[in-house]
């Protein structure tokens, strides 16, 4: 039986947030298209039509990730 994908619900920080992740915002489900790194280690979240969300380092998020094998 092949492999396949299957999007599981994680909780990530600033430092493990990864391109590709889908967050639920305002209702909207959103993909991070790209991260940049801020002072003290927070992270600027990119998504489509240029929102942005900071994250803070002490921060929690619940995203739904990609994982492959399932």
């Amino acid at each position: 039986m092949p492999r396949t994908e299957r999007e599981v619900a994680i909780e990530v920080t600033a430092a493990t947030v990864k391109l590709g992740d889908v967050m639920t915002v305002g209702g909207l489900p959103m993909t991070v298209l790209d991260l940049a790194d801020l002072p003290s280690g927070a992270k600027r979240v990119v998504f489509g039509g240029g929102h942005t969300l900071s994250i803070r380092p002490g921060t929690t998020l619940t995203v739904l990730r990609v994982a492959k094998g399932w």
